[in-house]
């Protein structure tokens, strides 16, 4: 069913309001990734912070320079278990995080179609989808480090840094064709996010492999340049302000901080993923709800 970019924008907004559960995966997620990230930290700074006798430093007792050093020598004696352990729970994060984006999606799809989801269908998208999922935020990562061409020119124009840290203005040149760089690179990056915006949904709601939805992503982005573009800045701009929202009452009541801390989890996220879920399969032709069927509130959660 086909529907202009304002009807998928209320409907949207509709079917969101109506199934709230939708934050459930996004919660989740925040949880777990928040007790991963405690659990690194613990982990990393046991490695770093230990001493060649065996016994703990406390950064405490130390000054920023001797912190740095201490962090250096503690990085490079222990290079190979630190690699692994910054890999290793990157790979799980982003996994976890592949496991819940799947089930919102799959929420999403299931509240577009019938204008009822719940918890059920976020177990049975995630246990279809994530591995897919999984390599296809590897393969936007590959594709995104790709841009990292753009600076290198700029890099070798400067050259050695302590050099440059010492004599700015001997590497005015170079400065400026790694500021170039760095200009190029971010225009890159929000392109590629642009093109590749779809393609966790073209997953899920297609059920297409990872090459697969990239490809069908692009092609999407092709054929709805606006409508995508326009998601992308209503996304973007509730971000944004929700920041300066959260930086204005940040030195104001502790409670209301935490709350608007949490607006981006329980509301942005959710809501986003609606609506990108209804813009992809209303111009994919797919079967969707119209709320003015549905007079009664769900009762499942």
């Amino acid at each position: 069913m086909y529907e202009d970019f304002g009807t998928v924008l209320n409907r949207g907004f509709n079917s969101w309001f109506r199934n709230l559960n939708i934050c459930i995966p996004f919660i989740l997620n925040f949880l777990i990734n928040m007790i991963t990230y405690v659990l690194f930290i613990g982990l990393i700074s046991v490695l770093l912070f230990t001493s060649n006798t065996g016994s703990i430093i406390d950064p405490a007792t130390l000054s920023n320079k001797e912190i740095l050093s201490v962090l250096w020598n503690g990085f490079s004696d222990n290079f190979g278990l630190s690699l692994f352990l910054i890999l290793g729970f990157s790979l799980f994060a982003i996994f976890v995080h592949s496991f819940f984006t799947a089930g919102a999606i799959g929420m999403a799809k299931k509240a577009s179609e019938t204008g009822d989801t719940g918890i059920f269908d976020m177990l049975v998208s995630s246990s279809k989808n994530t591995f897919r999922l999984f390599l296809a935020v590897l393969l936007t990562t590959l594709l995104l480090l790709v841009g990292v061409i753009f600076i290198v020119p700029g890099a070798f124009a400067v050259g050695d840094l302590s050099t440059l840290i010492q004599n700015p203005e001997a590497s005015v040149k170079g400065v400026m064709v790694l500021g170039i760089g760095f200009i190029l690179w971010t225009a890159y990056i929000v392109i590629l996010n642009l093109a590749l915006s779809l393609s966790s949904y073209a997953i899920v709601i297609d059920e297409l492999g990872p090459l697969e939805a990239l490809s069908e992503s692009f092609r999407f982005f092709t054929n709805n340049k606006l409508d995508v573009f326009l998601i992308w800045i209503i996304t973007i701009g509730l971000a944004i302000l929700d920041g300066l929202v959260s930086e204005f009452v940040s030195s104001g009541n502790t409670l209301f901080t935490l709350v608007i801390s949490l607006i981006p989890i329980v509301i942005l996220q959710p809501l986003t993923a609606v609506l990108w879920t209804r813009l992809y399969m209303a111009r994919k032709g797919r079967k969707l709800y119209d709320p003015s069927d549905l007079l009664s509130y769900p009762d499942n959660f």
